[in-house]
């Protein structure tokens, strides 16, 4: 399905896109918000049209633009609804274990697999 040399890469990022996909859409259900499916169309396309247009050199780039702008977006999102529905003191416990820190260093992790997919099609130079 996927070129073999980036397999492991390809299907990382399609794993951790999709068990996003599926924690937000269980947490923000699209039916209560219209707001609500912006994740879930950059959920959608980072999980199924980002892996297909990694596994070709001339869609690499922008499957790593796709990529990088999801990430980008949802970091700021999440962070924003962290902020703005924040409760208590600001501690070290709260900004480590009751934000979106941790889904926000989840997310992030799908930038260096996507560096790494395209430096692959960058160092080869194979066409497909």
């Amino acid at each position: 399905m996927f070129r073999k040399d980036i397999r492991a890469a390809i299907w990382a990022l399609m794993l951790i896109s999709l068990g996003g996909l599926l924690l937000h859409v269980r947490i923000h259900p699209p039916a209560a918000a219209a707001f609500n499916w912006l994740p879930v169309v950059f959920g959608v396309l980072g999980t199924f049209a980002a892996p297909v247009l990694f596994n070709y050199r001339r869609t690499a780039v922008w499957a790593f633009l796709l990529t990088f702008a999801g990430v980008v977006i949802g970091a700021i999102t999440m962070a924003y609804y962290s902020v703005t529905h924040w409760e208590g003191p600001v501690t070290w416990d709260a900004v480590l274990l009751k934000s979106t820190l941790a889904d926000i260093v989840i997310l992030t992790a799908k930038l260096p697999l996507a560096v790494s997919i395209l430096r692959y099609w960058r160092k080869t130079g194979v066409a497909s």
